[in-house]
């Protein structure tokens, strides 16, 4: 073998791609024998297959491909055919963002490079957004002529995915905080930095949203000479919590430095790692209450000279004190919820925190962290929805009900719920009654109060679920705030330890449990309570050490027809089309901006407003506009006005209402309108598919 044949030798080593590069049958491809491939190809060759940077060459001006082992996972599984193919064959669905990029650097003999580009790469069947570090060099040839080009790059999806989802949990969190009662913030680091605050935070400060990402000494500059930032600092560095009660505090309110007396609580957060890293601030006004107990006093101290003319002043005196023990439940109420949210945000703002230091670092397997975020998302949510089934807020969907079916048709569940060692028996009730009531929140009822049943049974015993008709008269209504009347009993037995007069006086107290730490969030029995007095009924406990507990149930009686079932139709979510255009009205920006982009990211082509007004103004421009999505309560025009103006002028229009709860827009007396499609914040990118494609397939 000559020397000019050894040059032109195809490069060793390589690893698989160079034994496939070596085996290829090159003599019948158009770039024909490696004998005869011009030096800039061998050289460029033996550089990328040397090379442990993912890299490619894409040679001559249809750009037929060779790369290396670190570059053969990036075209899956059109690895590895993609070998000697054109670079237009190989990539056809991104061809149309890279082609041209790559016909420049030939054309211009000058390199390109994309950071973070957006690539519509197919993959597993279906195409997907992956986002790509890369650069194009031309390799150029004896004669100066651009011969080729030499190509390297990484993926970076997964660290744009991981910041994404960053921010949209911290605006979930944000959102929750938002509906909380009482005033709460989070603060970061040793400095006490403004990471989340709610509305009510901000109304006790007297400071607006823009003391978020500022520390505590620059923000409320008036606390530090009063030692709360040393209480602070104590907290960070102990890690013991701090709980203060009717402490004074002078702050600086529209302008104006007012003293206010406040009950609080400073509770460390920490990271997966269990390392210090903000604090949990919860504090409750009580202002009123103290001034409202120190009249009182005042009142009572006096009271024999007084009787007569301060009667009036003491009726008021005593209103002012009973409206300030309200405020001072919310705060106990607050307190439990800081508790379980404080759990909840040690698991989010962790895993955050990790995947952002694991990403500094280059690593994308953040994997588990998400899921870790995720799942504390999710159970703030699930918190949020039982708080709102406590204050019987809970927007409800009720229905005709066959209670005796319900309940028979949850025995296997409840079975395989409860375990072997609970024995379950049904008693249903002949000629039972219909009642109307929401099935989802009665089902979950009852799980309820068999879970409950089950714990205090822990060596195993009975469970009798039973139903019969019943009736309410005029003077137990009264007593117990129902109206008079028939009503259907659901009422659910077991043999378990039974509780004392005490324990059943607290049991339906949000927060308050016998259960062991971390067993339990105290709002079972509550929810309970709130879903059946919100439903128009009645909830009676029975129980007695060593004996057992009952708990009754009593719906009202539906009067109307009875319902025929319709066959039960199971829908898969499919993705949408850019042919397909969704107009978003939503007045908070951040979650306008995740609601566009989820919805882009399942196909449809996307519109997006920022109240009503805006909205019209879009749609008396001629936007064509298949699908109205628009929050419930906006300033100047609610959802429910601008879906009856936008109908008026597109008939064929389609409309989904979402919103966390609304009061006044979203439903009547708690009860959903009928035909109205409600989706309710915080919501999946599953459950958005959902329901868009329920609507617009209606």
């Amino acid at each position: 073998m000559s020397g000019k044949e050894k040059k032109r030798a195809l490069p060793q080593g390589g690893g698989e791609m160079g034994e496939r590069i070596r085996a290829f049958d090159w003599a019948n491809h158009p770039l024909g024998s490696p004998e005869k491939w011009p030096d800039a190809l061998h050289m460029a060759l033996r550089l990328c297959l040397n090379s442990t940077f993912p890299s490619a060459i894409y040679w001559g001006r249809d750009l037929h491909l060779l790369y290396n082992d670190a570059w053969s996972p990036i075209p899956a599984e059109r690895h590895p055919d993609a070998l000697g193919k054109r670079g237009a064959d190989v990539w056809p669905d991104i061809w149309s963002v890279v082609g041209p990029q790559f016909e420049g650097v030939l054309d211009t003999g000058q390199g390109f490079a994309a950071y973070d580009q957006m690539l519509p790469m197919q993959r597993g069947g279906r195409t997907t957004e992956t986002f790509w570090n890369y650069s194009i060099t031309p390799i150029v040839d004896e004669t100066g002529a651009v011969a080729g080009i030499f190509n390297q790059g990484n993926e970076t999806t997964g660290v744009i995915v991981a910041a994404r989802m960053r921010e949209e949990e911290k605006e979930r969190l944000r959102d929750l905080f938002a509906q909380a009662p009482g005033a709460i913030a989070v603060l970061r680091g040793p400095k006490h930095e403004f990471y989340i605050a709610n509305d009510a935070y901000f109304e006790l400060s007297g400071r607006g949203r823009d003391i978020l990402g500022r520390e505590i000494t620059e923000a409320l500059p008036e606390v530090v000479e009063q030692g709360f930032v040393a209480l602070l600092d104590n907290v960070y560095h102990s890690g013991e919590p701090f709980i203060g009660n009717n402490v004074s505090i002078e702050l600086v309110r529209q302008g104006v430095r007012q003293t206010r007396i406040v009950d609080f609580i400073y509770h460390p957060t920490r990271d997966l790692e269990g390392h210090i890293d903000g604090i949990f601030v919860q504090a409750t006004d009580v202002t009123e209450r103290s001034r409202a107990e120190m009249a009182l006093q005042d009142l009572n101290a006096t009271l024999e000279q007084r009787v007569v003319a301060e009667v009036s002043e003491r009726m008021r005196a005593e209103e002012q004190l009973r409206q300030a023990h309200k405020m001072d439940a919310i705060g106990q109420l607050t307190g439990g919820i800081a508790h379980d949210f404080n759990n909840m945000l040690a698991v989010v703002i962790g895993a955050l925190n990790l995947m952002q230091r694991r990403l500094a670092k280059g690593d994308t397997d953040v994997t588990r962290y998400i899921d870790a975020a995720t799942d504390g998302a999710n159970r703030a949510s699930q918190l949020t929805q039982r708080l709102l089934a406590f204050s019987r807020q809970q927007p409800l969907n009720p229905s005709s009900i066959d209670a005796n079916k319900l309940v028979a048709s949850m025995t296997d569940l409840l079975s395989r719920t409860l375990g072997e060692h609970i024995q379950i028996q049904t008693v249903l009730g002949a000629g039972l009654w219909r009642t109307f009531a929401d099935q989802v929140q009665l089902e979950s009822a009852i799980i309820n109060l068999a879970v409950n049943a089950r714990d205090a049974m822990p060596d195993g015993g009975k469970l009798t679920i039973e139903t019969a008709n019943g009736s309410v008269d005029a003077a137990y209504g009264l007593q117990h705030g129902l109206a008079p009347g028939q009503y259907v009993m659901i009422c659910v037995t077991d043999t378990g330890d039974g509780m004392d007069a005490q324990t059943m006086a607290l049991a339906f107290d949000p927060f308050f449990t016998t259960k062991e730490v971390g067993k339990g969030t105290g709002l079972g029995l509550s929810q309970v309570f709130g879903f059946v007095r919100q439903s128009g009924g009645h909830v009676k406990l029975y129980s007695e050490v060593g004996h057992g507990t009952t708990v009754k149930i009593y719906l009202p009686r539906f009067y109307g027809a009875e319902e025929v079932a319709a066959p039960e139709v199971v829908n898969v979510a499919r993705d949408g089309s850019l042919a397909e255009t969704i107009l978003v009205v939503e007045d908070d920006p951040r979650v306008r901006v995740f609601s566009t982009e989820a919805l882009r990211e399942l196909g449809y082509s996307v519109l997006s407003a920022v109240n009503g007004p805006d909205a019209l103004r879009q749609i008396d421009a001629g936007a064509k506009i298949d699908l109205l999505f628009t929050d419930m309560v906006m300033p100047e025009m609610n959802g429910r006005q601008l879906a009856e103006l936008a109908l008026a002028r597109l008939p064929a229009l389609k409309v989904v209402f979402t919103t966390g709860y609304a009061p006044n827009a979203a439903v009547h007396n708690g009860v959903l309108e009928p035909n109205m499609i409600y989706l309710h914040k915080p919501f999946t990118l599953d459950q958005l598919a959902e329901k868009i494609r329920a609507a617009l397939d209606t």
